[in-house]
């Protein structure tokens, strides 16, 4: 083995302990540009969740997934939640503190609140 092969070994077994990056607590908050959409958005998206390594937590509620990773898409960049079954969703990494749900007429923010 050489030696540029035992530093990325050793980097890929770092990262495989490590989990996505985005574990912690977050704020959802509605958001939208029509107000009356935005307001009805603000009621729905009002709570808390908690995204641990393979899991979120919900009012109470656990769903653990199959995987949570990051996957690049050009220039954005997503956290993608899979399912034993092999379906996904993927939520928009607006930036290290931020994700974003949703389309283009209403979307919930999550704003990470505790790591």
């Amino acid at each position: 083995m050489t030696f540029k092969s035992a530093i990325l070994a050793g980097a890929l077994i770092l990262l495989v302990g490590c989990g996505h990056g985005y574990e912690g607590e977050y704020r959802a908050e509605g958001g939208s540009e029509n107000q009356f959409i935005d307001a009805v958005a603000k009621i729905i998206g009002d709570q808390t969740l908690v995204i641990g390594k393979n899991y979120l937590d919900s009012n109470g509620e656990r769903t653990e997934f199959a995987d949570i990773f990051v996957r690049e898409s050009g220039s954005q960049s997503y956290l993608v939640f899979k399912k034993a079954d092999g379906s996904e969703e993927a939520w928009k990494i607006v930036d290290q503190d931020t994700l974003e749900r949703g389309g283009d007429l209403v979307s919930i923010r999550m704003k990470r609140v505790k790591s």
